[in-house]
């Protein structure tokens, strides 16, 4: 699917990435998201309401995340999702917030990404 695709049909609010690998060589992004089933609109109630994705991005054009190194892989992210969109390029940009310790040194970080592909893969589910 297309970033907007992705973007429209995944609602990430409250979701939070939970590992990302980026790979410049082969233009290939994959994000480990914790995720919020229950909020999406084509969500069944019969299934349990959290759990794990896996979004992998193809030919990357545009990968940037504000103070963070981009070449390393970054795991166990304290990050909550508080927004996306898609601008008329076909960037997806993320808005987050990062927990730091206080509330004063929290961060707010942006994730920006232009890639040809998008395809998601579920890989677990729980109820929390």
């Amino acid at each position: 699917m297309t970033i907007a695709e992705f973007e429209e049909k995944y609602y990430l609010h409250d979701s939070s990435i939970e590992k990302i690998e980026y790979d410049a060589a082969n233009k290939k992004l994959v994000m480990t998201i914790c995720f919020c089933f229950w909020m999406q609109s084509w969500y069944n109630q019969n299934e349990l309401p959290n759990g794990y994705i896996s979004v992998t991005f193809e030919n990357v054009s545009l990968y940037e995340y504000e103070d963070h190194e981009i070449t390393e892989i970054l795991s166990d992210l304290d990050t909550e999702i508080r927004n996306t969109k898609v601008d008329a390029a076909g960037t997806l940009f993320i808005f987050m917030w990062e927990y730091v310790s206080k509330i004063d040194d929290d961060i707010y970080p942006l994730i920006k990404i232009k890639a040809e592909n998008v395809t998601v893969k579920e890989i677990s589910r729980y109820t929390p």
